[in-house]
Formats: structure tokens, C-alpha cells, sequence
């Protein structure tokens, strides 16, 4: 196998992600899928003609997404409920 299939998978894994209806956000792409760059990925989406929405959300509601799947802790003092990050969905 090419290089390039290996450095991809990741990618690949976090676009089937959204395309099933789960919202995806940067902290999200990066501890599921180990994708340095989810912005990429969302691109190519949209370049392959899929609409995806965005909207802000607090970090505090990313990780309580997060710590159902596997355990994301923050620093005691972190304002995470201050904290806005964005989200990306496959708009039906």
C-alpha cells in the first residue's frame, strides 16, 4: 500500500462520521479520528456538493459529547461554559 492510503484513513473515518448524521467539531475530529486538520475534511465534503451547517457551542457541551466515548478532562480553572467552538452537521 501507498503512503498515501495510511494518511488518509483518518479522513476518510471522520467523513463517514458526518455523513451518518453525527455532528463533528475540531476537539472531536482530533481525539476520534487523530485528523490534524478537520477543517480539511469538512471542506472536501463541501467541494463533493454535501451541504454542511455549522453553529457556535460552548466547549463544556463538546466535551460532555466527548466524555461519553472516552475520557477528555480540562483544567479545574478552564471556563469551558465561556468557551465557543463550532460544530458541523450533514444537513438533511
Amino acid at each position: 500500500m501507498s503512503k498515501n492510503v495510511y494518511t488518509n484513513k483518518g479522513n476518510v473515518a471522520l467523513e463517514e462520521y458526518v455523513l451518518k448524521g453525527n455532528r463533528i467539531s475540531i476537539l472531536e475530529g482530533v481525539l476520534y479520528f487523530g485528523v490534524s486538520n478537520p477543517y480539511e475534511a469538512i471542506r472536501r465534503l463541501k467541494k463533493k456538493g454535501f451541504v454542511i451547517k455549522k453553529s457556535p457551542v460552548t466547549m463544556a457541551r463538546i466535551l460532555t459529547r466527548i466524555n461519553k466515548q472516552l475520557k477528555c478532562e480540562h483544567f479545574p480553572n478552564l471556563p469551558v461554559s465561556d468557551i465557543t467552538m463550532h460544530e458541523w452537521w450533514l444537513s438533511k
